[in-house]
């Protein structure tokens, strides 16, 4: 993927990591006005615990906040999920930016691959920016999601999740549910 630079109306778009309090309040202020206030995700769902154990990028127009992208941490792999961008940005390769980011950050610190989940209808985004579906969505009595993966070096396209990671990634697990209970 190509580091274009992205502009709207002839400003530039930065993308920089959330290092203080405040930029981590812009990245949950521009999740929850697109997913709790445009797609009508509960909140129990958009903020999940994970939060605060995650990398946060936050894009901005000048100082205004106009997207966001959640990275985790694991073995052998970045997680980048809840990508957004504010409706009124989209179109201007906001999400592009970010994940280019997010494969930068993941490549300076020897990842070598990215995995998300996402819900169908976002795969399809994710797929025109060079990831690769690895399920259907098909997941029993839960809401749809794909798995998808993109190697951080383009060059090397057969990278793949270690299995342990995989089963990692199988369950999640709440903070605030007793020992042995999965969400």
């Amino acid at each position: 993927m190509e580091t274009t630079p992205c502009s709207i109306d002839g400003e530039l778009v930065t993308a920089r990591l959330a290092g203080r309090m405040e930029d981590t309040m812009q990245a949950f202020a521009v999740r929850a006005a697109c997913f709790i206030g445009e797609q009508d995700v509960p909140y129990s769902e958009e903020f999940d615990g994970q939060d605060f154990g995650a990398t946060h990028l936050v894009a901005y127009l000048g100082s205004e906040p106009v997207g966001a992208l959640r990275i985790r941490w694991f073995q052998s792999f970045a997680m980048p999920e809840r990508l957004a961008v504010m409706q009124r940005f989209r179109g201007h390769q906001v999400g592009r930016l970010l994940l280019e980011r997010a494969r930068t950050l993941a490549e300076s610190r020897g990842c070598k691959i990215l995995y998300t989940r996402l819900s169908p209808g976002q795969a399809t985004y994710f797929e025109k920016q060079g990831w690769r579906r690895l399920d259907d969505g098909r997941v029993p009595g839960a809401r749809p999601t794909v798995a998808l993966v993109r190697p951080v070096d383009p060059a090397n396209q057969s990278a793949e999740i270690a299995d342990t990671d995989a089963i990692a990634l199988s369950t999640q697990y709440r903070l605030d549910m007793p020992a042995g209970a999965v969400a």
